[in-house]
């Protein structure tokens, strides 16, 4: 855990920059683009030698209200199962929560269909991991845990489904912890080569109208990602196939470096890009929540320095059917908003039932700009060492065209070139007390699943 992974240099042009947008075109029809899953579907099609998965959700539980535009646990099931038939001898290995089961309380058909087709499945030993909810998690593995728990002596509600049958309330106390692999990693042989894929999106019925962000990128960082992976599978009892595969990079024309982080190194590298940056530099956010008190501290200095920042936030008001109150992006957006004297710039996404789910950070200072893409949310259990988190670090000139196309990609939304993507801060601006009380204390000891 913890991650700080090898530097690679390559050329640019092998590190593609992906998205999922749904919004309101100009004629008021909602409109979806998608480009995530396409890609990673065409990617298993090519792979012949290994694909590695690590997914957070994937299922097919279904809320009353939840709007389903894709299947997409089926559609990935049947590509992995599909691939396995066809090449039996490919090693697959997933890995995936333990909230498909909801904390093995309930069977998941998606992962016996793969357990059933020979693919390795590696759910996530979450007791592994630190405790975030600093006042209930003591009192569960104390007194809790060791009951274990079944998938067929259900008595409470299922808390993600209408339809699955019920559950153990040894389910809800295991998911009080409010702990996660939220990890969202794709690898693949591509003809002689790798492929790499990092993403904030999940293969996930309830999430395919999401908007979300990926980077695709070719060559050895792989290596870095299956270090990382083999990690969290040793952690859970099991270890990844055995496999190798290198390509010779032509590092005459590299003009990009990545690395690959996890958890808290994801925060230090934020920390350390927003601190170093002045009066001519430029901060770009796009995120699903905003709420870690060390990375604020560090974008009310910037802005202080004089540094254009501009956020774009989900206003945290769905969720898989069910309505939210704001927490905790309205508080921490009112925070940034009010205490710079409107010099830090935000912005709602305009969502309609899905979220704004990504997470990109992007920073130009002078002729360099760097780009982080993953899993994280800034928030302190997906920064702080307490969730498992996996994110790309992409340095690159502000010239290039994969810095300005993730521009284009940014003012797109903030403009609302070709259709309605945010809207004014004031449309969700909220400067409830209560709220803000509520937020600092969920942020501050755990007890909230963001």
């Amino acid at each position: 855990m913890n991650y700080f992974g090898e530097e690679y240099r390559l050329d640019q042009s092998r590190i593609n920059f992906l998205y999922d947008l749904t919004y309101v075109n100009n004629h008021g029809e909602i409109v979806y683009e998608q480009q995530i899953f396409d890609a990673l579907f065409h990617y298993i099609d090519q792979a012949e030698k290994y694909i590695l998965i690590d997914m957070f959700l994937f299922n097919s539980y279904r809320a009353k209200n939840d709007s389903i535009h894709r299947d997409l646990s089926r559609e990935l099931a049947d590509k992995i199962i599909e691939k396995k038939k066809h090449i039996p001898g490919i090693n697959i290995d997933f890995i995936t929560d333990r909230i498909n089961t909801v904390y093995d309380g309930s069977a998941s058909k998606e992962i016996e269909r793969l357990k059933g087709a020979g693919i390795k499945v590696i759910t996530c030993d979450l007791r592994k991991l630190r405790d975030s909810n600093i006042i209930y998690s003591p009192i569960w593995r104390t007194f809790i845990q060791w009951f274990g728990n079944s998938n067929d002596a259900g008595t409470v509600r299922h808390p993600f489904s209408t339809t699955d049958g019920k559950v153990t309330l040894r389910s809800y106390l295991s998911l009080m912890n409010f702990k996660a692999n939220h990890r969202k990693v794709f690898v693949a042989d591509d003809h002689g080569e790798m492929i790499s894929m990092i993403t904030s999106a999940n293969p996930h019925g309830g999430s395919s109208t999401h908007s979300n962000v990926a980077l695709l990128v070719k060559g050895d960082v792989w290596q870095s990602i299956h270090v990382a992976e083999q990690a969290v599978a040793h952690m859970s009892g099991a270890s990844l196939s055995n496999y190798n595969e290198t390509f010779k990079e032509n590092l005459d024309d590299a003009d990009a470096t990545i690395r690959i982080l996890s958890e808290y190194q994801i925060k230090k590298a934020l920390i350390e890009e927003i601190n170093n940056t002045n009066s001519a530099s430029i901060i770009r956010i796009a995120q699903f929540y905003l709420a870690d008190r060390d990375i604020i501290t560090s974008l009310l200095s910037a802005s202080t320095r004089g540094v254009d920042i501009k956020i774009i936030l989900d206003p945290n008001k769905d969720a898989f059917g069910y309505e939210k109150n704001g927490i905790p992006n309205r508080q921490a957006a009112h925070e940034l908003v009010s205490k710079t004297k409107e010099r830090v710039k935000i912005r709602w996404y305009d969502t309609h039932g899905e979220q704004f789910h990504s997470k990109l950070f992007l920073s130009e200072k002078e002729s360099r700009c760097t780009v982080i893409v993953g899993s994280a949310n800034l928030t302190r259990r997906n920064l702080d060492n307490y969730n498992l988190e996996l994110d790309i670090k992409v340095i690159v000139q502000t010239k290039s065209q994969l810095a300005q196309e993730i521009m284009r990609y940014f003012d797109r939304l903030w403009n609302n070139e070709n259709g309605l993507f945010t809207v004014d801060f004031e449309h969700y601006k909220d400067d409830s007390f209560l709220k803000t009380l509520v937020y600092r204390i969920q942020e501050g000891f755990g007890l909230s699943t963001f």
